[in-house]
């Protein structure tokens, strides 16, 4: 466990008070460390100090302190997870959600996955993949993805404790075929004993909106779900390539002008229109 596993709301705020001695340009506080991987270069060097917040509970509460503080140029990224699908509105005007679910679905929706897939994977195997399905690599991510993506969704609604950490699709993903074994998946997460039973879990299925994808899927199933097709129908990946440095491909293709020019690079530019002169990218 590491420092940063201590940290919460108020120690993220302190953080930020105390180092506002030091820095008199902006704080941008993101939720984890691969998160701080992804802005670290693309913060506006010597106007930015970033902050890791140790998960978002604690990144708007810590915002939360500040903002009761009064104190300027300190700016929250967080995941939007479900909020957006929920009508949730952020509780602070500094704080900001991703465009998609979080920070990784992001990354894929964008061209970076083509990258990645240009690296990683034999072109002569999505050909087949793309002929035998009638779509693209990242239609049958986000298919797959929608899986566990409405599990979650429900979960949460429902506030069932399924513990999503034993249910990934490593365990539901057959790697030969690339196929999720939904009813085994289901199964097993009535098993957990946090869903009543079968027929409730496919009732709240059936009842859930239709919603954009990239707003339920969860990035880190999806990088998982990625890293699996490619050990064999989209590639030939070895076994010691991990979840991490898949997405760690992702984050390093991931085209400046594509943050710039979405959603979250529009939010922060308002934000700096309202907060001059701090500045973050």
């Amino acid at each position: 466990m590491t420092l940063i596993d201590y940290k919460d709301a108020g120690v993220v705020a302190t953080e930020v008070i105390m180092t506002r001695q030091l820095h008199a340009g902006s704080f941008l506080i993101v939720e984890g460390e691969d998160d701080h991987k992804f802005w670290s270069p693309r913060v506006l060097p010597g106007h930015c100090e970033l902050v890791i917040g140790n998960g978002k509970p604690n990144v708007e509460g810590a915002l939360a302190r500040l903002d009761r503080d009064h104190f300027r140029g300190a700016l929250g990224v967080v995941d939007d997870d479900f909020d957006g699908l929920e009508g949730r509105p952020r509780p602070s005007p500094n704080l900001i959600g991703t465009d998609t679910h979080d920070l990784e679905c992001m990354l894929i929706r964008s061209p970076a996955l083509e990258r990645v897939l240009a690296e990683l994977a034999a072109p002569a195997k999505i050909r087949d993949l793309e002929a035998r399905q009638g779509h693209s690599v990242r239609d049958a991510l986000l298919e797959r993805g929608l899986e566990f993506g409405r599990l979650r969704w429900v979960a949460q609604r429902r506030a069932w404790e399924i513990p999503f950490h034993k249910l990934g699709p490593e365990r539901f993903l057959n790697r030969d075929t690339w196929l999720v074994s939904r009813d085994d998946f289901h199964d097993a997460a009535v098993r957990t004993g946090a869903v009543p039973s079968i027929d409730d879990l496919h009732a709240e299925l059936e009842a859930l909106p239709a919603a954009d994808p990239w707003s339920i899927c969860q990035g880190h199933d999806l990088v998982s779900i990625l890293r699996i097709g490619l050990t064999r129908v989209l590639g030939s990946l070895k076994a010691s390539k991990g979840v991490d440095d898949i997405a760690a491909m992702l984050r390093s293709a991931f085209d400046d002008q594509q943050l710039h020019g979405g959603h979250l690079g529009a939010a922060i530019r308002g934000w700096e229109q309202a907060n001059k002169p701090y500045l973050v990218l």
